[in-house]
């Protein structure tokens, strides 16, 4: 392993020079500020010292296991007493269907085949037989089609209950919105969609800002996207910094700045990155975490993000994902809105304003259960 220190008049300048001379694979080990008086002589003003490294050896990068077990313990726990509750579902359901349906309904192909699909999507029981209840036609003489307009109408009455909003908006004042959230999500390809629509589609003065310096190769990737777009890009890593960078833009109507990839489980870097964001009372925060995340990490995830005090939820890769279920029975029980959905890597293409029509359609049309088309009844 090969390791050395640069010391520059600033982040962005330190991070150039260990690329010149390291390359972008090189990993930061450290960055810290050197006061005034503090290091070599003649050094004047405050200036910043990274640590960088290559060939590094990626297992110390590994989640610290001390700690770890009773959270892990929990998640166990959680998804034991889930695999029971769905045995007890089932087993409910076979003794109360004779009950609930007509006993012709029971053997009808489709209903049987709607049951189906929604206790594979992960649905509750008790909503699917609300469902199943719905879509019996009130005598043999109706139409299947008005079982399913039946359902439609259920699935519209619970998504209400999931919360959409919180979409980038601009008001005299400039808007800082924050991208945060465990690593390999999407967050930085998320933030310049955003920015890229939001400059390039809204006509609004906007600016990038960094504070992911653990790798050269990140820094690269914003910098790429801030000169296909023709806007400004800066790299903070320290309060001060990224103060300075707030105030040289104080004339955009929005910045958005990117963070590095905390684990969940890390809540000294969490606190952190807490402290960082503490800089401006404009930033507002967005909780970007992926469809394709299985719900105990889901709930793991806004239980240690809560700190950071974000105020809506982005999910990315619905493209990649084969069973929405986590991503549904989570925003079923959030306060919070979800404001944006992401569908590809295309920028700034790929992004949508959330809404229950695509939740709908998720459970509806995906996995190869049988198409319906929601209408207008759902937005």
């Amino acid at each position: 392993m090969n390791i050395k220190r640069f010391v520059a008049r600033n982040t962005q300048e330190a991070l150039r020079m260990v690329k010149e001379e390291m390359g972008t694979e090189a990993v930061i080990l450290r960055t810290r500020t050197i006061h005034p008086g503090e290091g070599k002589s003649g050094q004047a003003g405050e200036t910043i010292e990274v640590t960088a490294a290559v060939d590094y050896d990626s297992t110390t990068n590994s989640p610290r296991k001390g700690g770890d077990t009773g959270a892990r313990a929990l998640i166990e726990r959680y998804e034991n007493l889930e695999a029971q509750i769905r045995e007890i579902r089932d087993l409910l359901w076979s003794i109360e269907a004779g009950a609930v349906l007509q006993p012709d309904t029971i053997f009808d192909p489709q209903v049987r085949g709607q049951y189906g699909y929604f206790k594979d999507f992960g649905i509750k029981g008790e909503i699917i037989r609300s469902l199943l209840r719905k879509m019996m036609p009130a005598d043999p003489g109706d139409s299947a089609q008005q079982g399913q307009d039946a359902l439609k109408q259920s699935l519209i009455n619970i998504l209400k209950n999931i919360n959409m909003g919180g979409e980038v908006a601009g008001g005299q004042d400039q808007a800082i919105h924050a991208f945060i959230g465990p690593t390999g999500v999407g967050k930085t390809t998320t933030l310049a969609k955003l920015a890229a629509r939001t400059a390039l589609e809204q006509g609004k003065k906007v600016a990038l800002i960094t504070l992911d310096t653990f790798r050269i190769a990140a820094v690269n990737q914003l910098e790429t996207y801030a000169r296909i777009m023709g806007i400004p890009m800066e790299v903070a890593s320290t309060r001060s910094e990224l103060r300075k960078a707030i105030a040289r833009h104080a004339d955009c109507d929005h910045l958005f700045v990117d963070t590095v990839g905390r684990s969940p489980r890390d809540t000294k870097e969490i606190g952190q990155l807490m402290d960082l964001l503490k800089v401006s009372k404009k930033i507002r925060g967005y909780l970007v975490l992926s469809a394709t995340t299985d719900l105990s990490q889901l709930l793991l995830a806004e239980t240690k993000f809560r700190a950071l005090a974000y105020e809506s939820y982005i999910f990315t890769k619905l493209d990649e994902v084969e069973d929405a279920s986590s991503m549904v029975n989570f925003l079923l029980c959030q306060s919070r809105p979800v404001a944006y959905f992401t569908t590809g890597q295309q920028v700034p293409e790929d992004v949508e304003p959330a809404s229950k029509k695509k939740l709908a359609k998720l459970i509806l049309n995906g996995r190869g259960g049988t198409v319906m088309s929601m209408g207008n009844g759902v937005h």
